[in-house]
């Protein structure tokens, strides 16, 4: 068996390279997975935690990658286009002038991935079974229940407007931004401020 690498955060100071892109898209991966286990519960928490064991273990011959270790590849592909340039240069703006980095640009990658992968798995859930007394929700609603009321808790000192608390309600089940955005009849790039805020606002509250 070959040595277990643990991951090595200070890449993410460095220039991107053919060297290290791929460590730097785990990076952000397992990141942008952890931040969104306090939002979307059980599943997420599952998906980040396999991931760290795909990023952990990615040397042994013998191992198997789960489904997670796809956000990493999505990632790095995006992220070759930008050799030379560092996550934190700004490649683009939005239609109200905030700034996008490689690295937020890196994650609205991930994150149309993860919203892709939650619409096939709800596709894939037979009408059939969809009975009043076979609904899949009920399996685990003894176990979400824990994560939704830590969730809460945190919400409420995030002081969130109700239009970010919609989209985040509707993040959550699943939705991609922009679906968000049909919904609440606001651009994506608006969608996916609301959740830049959220992020820089639970890091402060967490003491990142």
């Amino acid at each position: 068996m070959s040595k277990v690498r643990a991951l090595d955060f200070s890449i993410m100071r460095e220039e991107i390279s053919k060297e290290n892109v791929l460590a730097m898209s785990e990076c952000i991966a397992f990141m942008e997975t952890r931040y969104l286990v306090v939002y979307m519960g059980t599943r997420m928490q599952r998906i980040c935690t396999d991931l760290l064991v795909d990023i952990l273990h990615k040397d042994e011959t013998d191992h198997v990658f789960s489904d997670g270790y796809d956000l990493v590849q999505e990632g790095a592909v995006f992220l070759c286009e930008h050799y030379g340039k560092h996550i934190s240069d700004v490649i683009g703006y939005t239609k109200k002038g905030k700034k996008i980095t490689v690295q937020i640009a890196a994650i609205k990658k991930m994150m149309k991935l993860i919203g892709r992968k939650s619409r096939d798995s709800y596709r894939n859930i037979s009408l059939e079974a969809l009975t009043p007394t076979s609904e899949p929700t009920i399996e685990i609603q003894e176990e979400t229940e824990q994560d939704y009321t830590v969730a809460d808790n945190i919400v409420e000192h995030l002081n969130l407007a109700d239009e970010m608390k919609t989209a985040l309600e509707c993040r959550m089940s699943g939705l991609s931004y922009p679906e968000i955005g049909r919904i609440l009849a606001r651009a994506q790039s608006t969608v996916f401020g609301y959740f830049v805020k959220m992020r820089q606002r639970y890091a402060e509250y967490m003491g990142y």
